[in-house]
């Protein structure tokens, strides 16, 4: 599907209100239509949801993240990886992807992920499919997306699979199709137990309406189902085709740390963010220095980023500088190394304002290396409440 003239004088006006005529995201016209049509036709939230990611796409180079080889080797996406395998039909130019989902030790997944490291290897994942649906609507001039098969062969019911489900994958899915809007053309879900009804509910309320309708659930094994929608031309050996590739198998069980450990190695300080409100930490840093940071939560929060050049408690005046999202409860304590882009004041944001009644506590601190390599605490220069 290609935009119609009244949708294409809708991209040209969201282009303009945001000054975006230079950009080379925007000139691609299917990147902007996607925004349009996954914020219902009005232009004015798709054009502030896109100013957005157009500022994320600079301040973390999201073009980079593809050749980012270190995410593709890390060991975590051993045990989480999704295959991006190319083009579906000779007569069609969607991206096919592909996920063992049911061989995934969810209940490792759920003790032992670090959520930044995760999300970065999903941000590469999804970077890889948005550059190759893009050449792929170049190449035909007609619409592309990906078509996301996810077998669930193996899986079996467990409380563990709902926290995980309503924590990490729907925030990490939540999160990416933020940025991506419209990116999925299509989810197959294939080899579906009779206790689907049961995921499918847990995961529809934080679906947004637009991927609703996207989503197609069988109980037919993955090579019957997939061989509908691609050409065994295109489809991986195991999946029945001609390719001499095969798909990834997760690695299994998740190699376990020790949370006691983990947390006694770094000095963590408690952070108590109010319902409704945000507790936010100011620091002043230098471009080019390192920061380590360190997080733990054992309960959901907001977790944002921000720069401003002046010292001004005006969120309005600030640049998101790294992927805000929301946090989910998980047992480790998470930590990532940063450096620093630009000179000025940073603001570290805590948001609690799903909550009405009950506080939450963020533990967290940030360290910095002196020329002898030792590890210094930072000090907040202050912390407040908004």
């Amino acid at each position: 599907m290609s935009p119609s003239p009244t949708e294409k004088e809708a991209i040209l006006r969201i282009i303009d209100s945001i000054d975006g005529r230079d950009d080379d995201y925007c000139a691609h016209e299917f990147n902007v239509y996607r925004w349009l049509v996954a914020y219902g036709n009005d232009e004015e939230e798709a054009a502030k949801a896109l100013k957005r990611h157009l500022n994320i796409r600079k301040t973390i180079d999201l073009n980079s993240f593809v050749e980012k080889v270190e995410l593709e080797e890390d060991e975590l996406n051993k045990y989480v990886p999704i295959d991006v395998i190319g083009q579906n039909h000779p007569d069609d130019n969607k991206v096919l992807m592909f996920e063992r989902t049911g061989k995934i030790d969810i209940s490792g997944l759920v003790d032992n992920v670090l959520m930044h490291k995760f999300m970065q290897i999903k941000l590469k994942m999804m970077e890889s499919v948005h550059q190759k649906v893009v050449a792929a609507e170049r190449k035909t001039g007609r619409q592309s997306g990906g078509l996301f098969v996810m077998d669930l062969d193996g899986i079996s019911f467990s409380t563990k699979l709902i926290s995980v489900l309503t924590g990490p994958y729907r925030i990490m899915w939540g999160t990416l199709f933020d940025h991506y809007p419209q990116l999925l053309q299509k989810i197959i879900i294939v080899n579906a137990p009779s206790f689907v009804n049961v995921l499918h509910s847990a995961c529809s309320p934080f679906l947004p309406d637009d991927y609703k309708e996207k989503i197609v659930i069988t109980s037919e094994s993955a090579i019957d189902a997939i061989q509908k929608h691609v050409d065994k031309s295109f489809l991986p050996s195991d999946l029945g085709g001609e390719l001499p590739r095969k798909t990834s198998l997760p690695s299994a069980p998740f190699p376990k740390t020790n949370k006691k450990e983990e947390k006694e190695k770094v000095n963590l300080v408690a952070i108590s963010v109010p319902a409704g409100k945000y507790v936010i930490q100011k620091f002043e840093w230098k471009k080019g220095q390192e920061i380590e940071f360190f997080l733990h939560n054992e309960s959901s929060f907001h977790y944002f980023m921000f720069h401003s050049e002046d010292d001004t408690r005006d969120m309005n005046t600030w640049r998101e500088m790294t992927v805000g999202c929301e946090r989910p409860a998980l047992s480790q304590v998470d930590s990532w190394k940063y450096t620093v882009p630009l000179d000025g004041f940073y603001f570290i944001r805590y948001g609690n304002h799903n909550s009405w009644y009950f506080s939450t506590t963020v533990n967290t601190n940030h360290f910095i290396y002196n020329e002898n390599g030792e590890k210094i605490a930072l000090t907040p220069i202050e912390t407040f409440n908004i």
